[in-house]
């Protein structure tokens, strides 16, 4: 299952225009926690579970964090968003006109 979660932001509508789309896929076989960061505080966070599908829209300067168990508690790891950025194609219907 795709979710599709806006990290929304406290910055003037011209800054929201800047947000990217990205994806993150927990390609695991543990359940994860991911929770997106800003320089401005804003953040969500959900659960993930294995092979689940995300996308989300955040600042180009926002990352990922994500918290995995282990045996001896969970390890967390960022992921700059602009890695995670999904290059939309353009649509082909207006390059055809």
């Amino acid at each position: 299952m795709t979710y599709l979660l806006s990290l929304l932001t406290t910055e003037s509508p011209s800054k929201e225009s800047t947000q990217i789309l990205c994806y993150y896929i927990n390609d695991t076989s543990d359940v994860q926690i991911i929770r997106a960061m800003s320089g401005v505080g804003c953040h969500f966070e959900r659960v993930v579970f294995s092979g689940e599908r995300i996308l989300f829209e955040a600042l180009p300067e926002s990352y990922l964090e994500v918290y995995a168990s282990l045996i001896n508690g969970t390890r967390p790891s960022k992921i700059n968003c602009k890695l995670l950025h999904v290059n939309e194609k353009p649509d082909l219907a207006k390059s055809l006109n």
